[in-house]
């Protein structure tokens, strides 16, 4: 089941890569390097998995550039897919591979984001949720090109819940920028506050 579940999942990750191809050729590289993390993130799930079921997952995003760049936020979407890892009846793993527009009033970014979240169940459908994340700028506005680097990282936590029944879930997160995205003297990560809402294909 393991296999099947890597294969189908680096097959959702290439059709969006694909997608974004004529954009992204410069980061051609880095594109590949989320794909492998991805993967390996996958093959280190304990072989105890009970079940892994795959999803979409869409919402809004409402980002800003922090330190040196005094600017306001900027209110944009993500959309992407994930596979929902039970390990247990109440740790699951989700890897999520996103597209999410981000940056600040006037300061368009936008990243392609493979996320290693972590779920736990203290309630019936309710979870707290956490994990690192990864990303490559694929664009963005000229003075974010300029001054910023391509690849941020960070630690993703919020909460969510699930109506098993139907197939949806929701869930709102806090994406903190761990990595100083400025170029030369400028000090700027990204936060991002996000609320989301999926459909899992039981």
């Amino acid at each position: 089941m393991k296999i099947r579940l890597i294969k189908n999942f680096i097959t959702i990750s290439n059709q969006i890569y694909q997608l974004l191809k004529p954009k992204i050729i410069k980061l051609k590289t880095m594109s590949k390097l989320l794909i492998t993390i991805v993967t390996i993130t996958l093959l280190s799930v304990n072989t105890n998995a009970q079940k892994a079921v795959f999803g979409v997952k869409a919402g809004l995003n409402f980002s800003k550039f922090g330190a040196d760049v005094d600017r306001d936020g900027r209110t944009s979407l993500f959309i992407g897919a994930v596979a929902d890892i039970a390990i247990n009846d109440k740790i699951h793993i989700q890897p999520e591979l996103m597209f999410s527009g981000e940056g600040s009033e006037d300061l368009e970014a936008n990243f392609i984001r493979a996320f290693g979240i972590g779920k736990y169940y203290v309630a019936d459908g309710f979870s707290l949720e956490s994990g690192p994340y990864i990303g490559i700028r694929i664009s963005g506005d000229e003075l974010v090109e300029n001054n910023t680097k391509s690849f941020d990282f960070g630690l993703s936590f919020g909460v969510g819940y699930e109506i098993e029944d139907l197939g949806l879930f929701f869930n709102t997160r806090f994406n903190l920028g761990i990595a100083n995205l400025g170029e030369g003297n400028l000090d700027t990560n990204l936060g991002t506050f996000q609320m989301g809402v999926g459909y899992k294909f039981y």
